[in-house]
């Protein structure tokens, strides 16, 4: 059932009835907010709709936000606020309280953490006891070693004492959950002031900036600006920073405090913010507000809240410009929280349906990418399972070296240094050295070769070795098996390497010779007929005779040389590498103990951190899920019986 729409310029049923139902769907609304940025909506990237004071320092915010929430917030020389401070007001039927808590999410230099982090503080009923317990709350966030518990019972100049170890600023937060009878449902977080500089620390002006921008770029924050009205707030750096953030104006809602610092002489300024407030120059969609705040001796004073809203009120009906404003609903304190409540309300509530429907999207992705993980892998008897993969590694090996299996490393080698075409084996650079120079460049050409082809195998065995169908989803037996496989193939290469050499240097030694005689003469004959194929009875010169015998020799000994290059890298590097894989490999894997079997078995570190995250992502989301599903049922159940009450009044 559609929750019918509400808005306070609309005719009332019954006010009191009105209030009760609005007041109750904004507090509705305020916890869920509250609940799903508990459970990880920045992380999701929800863009939860909240509020945000910012403004220079000694602005007015610290009392602005004392006066919306009613607690007392520290004010110390210098700036007050050091880190986020995360408000939620909640009007409550019960007795007013005050719950602290604080949320550490980054580390010192603001990397997120691994795993955040909430420690509660205790529940405060006297409004009094508040600044003391933000005050040791702040102390905790800003010494994040420290065991917070540490600071329950620290006392204002035991925590002034405390200052040197504390850092200047942190991105963590501290968390307040007013629950009050007389307050307006809000929420929002109060941010350290802008400042222009630092005595002691050059980075905390940037720090600052980047803090509120991170805060403030989110499409559905409502950016609270405060403004001294005795300042130019054109020049505020407050303002720049909203203004970069929200260029059209349609979030950022201004504030003007210290409205009685302008006196009647100063009638520029009070045209100025007469216009702004009046709606003629404002450039902000939602406006500007005028709030004045207590004065330090009234806060001494002690004065109840709804004192301090009457001296308020008696300023503007008695003070020119302000009591003949035409719209009175930019005074006050009352109006303006009233009335950033209500927008505040109607953000959330607009934006449900979007939130729900990316938390659905997330949940279906997260759900989906987890399935398409490999299951998690037992067995009880991990020797079997490994010795089994080795076994099924070494006969592909064996089976795509031999040219029967996975033929596109044949293709390859062929392509390359045609090597198991016999004749072609050499590369043609080789070749042609081989033909054209003396046999001791023989040398240069054989090491390149054998290199390319033994890098050739080790890629491929490499390729098989991470191949999830031997041993590639175990990162552990990966690197135990390539330990292995290094070492030996390591030798092997040393050894074939040595053996090619030892041929090479037959060749290259005194005397020359060979015992195919028919073919030498064949192939001298053949030459010297090339050379006097036009003269009938040649005469050879001597010359042309050293040179056909330097071609016959040099034709034997170079497919002589082919011939037994080949045979040795297939016979003593192919073959004899696969069959000392196989055999070490089962050598060494028996001998382990269980743990270093398991060890070998487990999942590999970085698919376990995807589940892992994968897992807790889905647990969140879940959670968001089941608490949005709580909010409609609870606003289905209220529904039903406003509309009671309403066929009650007829």
């Amino acid at each position: 059932m559609a929750r019918p729409s509400v808005s306070p310029r609309r005719p009332r049923p019954d006010k009191n009835l009105f209030d009760t139902e609005y007041s109750l769907r904004a507090r509705l609304l305020i916890a869920l907010a509250k609940d799903l940025t508990a459970l990880g909506g920045d992380l999701f990237e929800l863009d939860i709709p909240r509020m945000a004071f910012i403004g220079n320092q000694s602005a007015g915010k610290s009392s602005l936000v004392e006066a919306a929430t009613g607690i007392a917030a520290p004010r110390d020389s210098g700036t007050c606020t050091r880190c986020p401070m995360q408000c939620t007001v909640m009007r409550s039927d019960g007795p007013w309280s005050c719950t602290i808590s604080l949320n550490f999410l980054y580390d010192e230099k603001g990397n997120p953490l691994k795993i955040d982090r909430e420690v509660s503080f205790p529940t405060i009923y006297d409004p009094k006891d508040v600044e003391i317990w933000l005050r040791r709350a702040q102390a905790a966030i800003l010494m994040p070693r420290a065991n917070p518990l540490d600071f329950h019972n620290k006392s204002v100049e035991e925590l002034k004492g405390m200052q040197a170890g504390m850092i200047p600023f942190s991105w963590n937060k501290v968390e307040v959950l007013v629950r009050d009878p007389e307050g307006a449902n809000l929420s929002f977080v109060d941010l350290p002031g802008i400042i222009q500089h630092h005595r002691a620390d050059t980075e905390v002006v940037p720090f600052v900036k980047k803090l509120t921008e991170r805060f403030i770029k989110s499409r559905n924050t409502l950016i609270v600006v405060t403004v001294p009205m005795t300042d130019d707030f054109e020049n505020q750096g407050a303002f720049e920073l909203a203004t970069h953030a929200d260029p059209e104006g349609l979030r950022t809602i201004g504030v003007g405090t210290k409205p009685d610092m302008l006196t009647p002489g100063n009638t520029s300024a009070l045209d100025k913010w007469r216009d702004i407030l009046e709606g003629t120059t404002s450039n902000l969609r939602h406006g500007y507000y005028c709030v004045k705040l207590p004065s330090d001796k009234e806060r001494e004073e002690g004065h109840s809240r709804s004192e301090l809203e009457k001296r308020e009120k008696a300023f503007f009906s008695s003070t020119e410009p302000w009591k003949s404003l035409d719209n009175q609903t930019r005074l006050g304190m009352r109006n303006f929280v009233e009335n950033t409540s209500m927008l505040l309300i109607g953000l959330i509530e607009n934006n449900l349906p979007n939130i729900k429907k990316r938390v659905d999207k997330l949940l279906a992705k997260d759900t989906r990418l987890l399935a398409q993980l490999p299951e998690l892998f037992t067995a009880d008897n991990p020797i079997a399972v490994i010795l089994l993969r080795v076994t099924a590694f070494c006969k592909t090996l064996q089976g795509t070296i031999g040219g029967k299996q996975r033929k596109d490393f044949v293709r390859n080698n062929r392509s390359r240094h045609r090597t198991w075409e016999l004749p072609g084996y050499v590369p043609f650079e080789a070749t042609k050295e081989i033909i054209l120079q003396h046999v001791e460049h023989w040398e240069d050409p054989l090491i390149r070769c054998f290199n390319d082809i033994s890098k050739n195998t080790l890629d491929l065995i490499s390729s098989l070795v991470h191949d999830p169908e031997y041993f590639g989803r175990f990162a552990e037996l990966v690197s135990f098996v390539e330990t292995v496989i290094g070492r030996e193939a390591a030798a092997l290469q040393a050894q074939v390497s040595d053996m090619l050499r030892k041929k090479f240097n037959m060749e290259n030694s005194s005397p020359l010779s060979t015992a195919n005689l028919d073919r030498f003469n064949q192939e001298r004959s053949t030459w010297l007929n090339q050379i006097y194929r036009n003269i009938s009875q040649p005469i050879y010169s001597d010359e042309h005779k050293v040179m056909a015998d330097v071609h016959a020799y040099f034709h034997i000994a170079s497919a002589r040389f082919i011939d037994v290059v080949v045979l040795c890298i297939e016979e003593e590097w192919h073959k004899k590498l696969a069959v000392r894989l196989e055999e070490s490999l089962i050598e060494k894997i028996p001998p382990l103990p269980r743990e270093t079997l398991n060890l070998l078995l487990g999942e590999d570190p970085k698919v376990s951190k995807q589940r892992n995250n994968l897992i807790r992502r889905i647990e969140q989301l879940t959670k968001i899920k089941e608490r949005l599903a709580q909010y409609e049922a609870q606003t289905l159940e209220d529904n039903e019986a406003w509309g009671a009450g309403l066929d009650g009044l007829n």
